[in-house]
């Protein structure tokens, strides 16, 4: 059994069926990307790795025994969504710190990590008087100061100019290199997964379930707007034109 398996049987919202038999493994310290049609269902499968819904058929276990226990939080999950979700009223400090419990270095880690993610200088700064892209890196900041050994990413850097998510996704593979979580990240943008991931799994239309996993072949470093991952881009749609219409077929 790999460190994380997933084995989702079925996921329904009312009558509507919406991950059917979708199962894959992963190992610590992997880099996994999500990808597949809008709508398939990949927010729902974070939000059921990561215990905000549990009304599901299936397994999720890490290590050989169940993620999530009755009335207790998976230990060093780290979580990251499209939106920041930092609190009005929390300085940027304060809001790395807010997911914090029992550290007995919790402001010197949360400290150290604003410095590495270049917000050094706006500890004090009010949500309000950040920039997009520096909110991002306060969420980034707070997905990894719980040290985490599972790492949830629901499209972290959507809707960003080009060299700020560049920026971003480079400040994410120095933390994830260092500290070597599993890391489990949605994305739309194909690139960005062929950029990011050792392995992207693609997901059929719904109901959902893997039609494809993938073991991206190039070394790191890569560019997103680089000539690697534009071929290997063009050879996967060469290969597979069905690809992100999610009705690819596995033969």
């Amino acid at each position: 059994m790999r460190d994380l398996d997933i084995r989702i049987h079925a996921k329904r919202f009312a009558s509507r069926l919406v991950l059917h038999e979708l199962g894959f493994g992963a190992d610590d310290g992997e880099f996994l990307a999500l990808v597949g049609p809008s709508g398939t269902g990949k927010s729902t499968l974070l939000h059921l790795i990561g215990g905000l819904d549990d009304d599901f058929e299936g397994s999720i276990h890490w290590g050989g025994a169940p993620l999530h226990r009755p009335g207790e939080a998976p230990e060093r999950l780290g979580m990251m969504f499209q939106e920041p979700r930092l609190m009005p009223w929390l300085n940027a400090l304060d809001n790395v710190r807010l997911v914090q419990a029992g550290s007995t270095d919790g402001e010197g880690r949360a400290m150290a990590l604003l410095h590495e993610v270049g917000l050094g200088d706006a500890i004090d700064a009010w949500p309000a008087q950040l920039s997009g892209g520096m909110l991002r890196r306060v969420a980034l900041a707070r997905a990894f100061v719980v040290a985490p050994r599972l790492l949830l990413m629901d499209e972290p850097f959507v809707s960003l100019d080009m060299p700020t998510g560049n920026r971003l996704r480079d400040l994410l593979l120095d933390l994830w290199q260092r500290d070597r979580p599993l890391v489990l990240f949605v994305t739309h943008d194909l690139r960005e997964a062929l950029t990011l991931a050792d392995r992207v799994l693609f997901l059929s239309s719904p109901p959902a379930r893997v039609v494809l996993d993938y073991h991206v072949p190039l070394p790191r470093p890569r560019r997103l707007e680089g000539s690697e991952i534009a071929a290997l881009q063009e050879r996967l749609f060469e290969r597979h034109p069905d690809l992100l219409s999610g009705m690819l077929e596995v033969r």
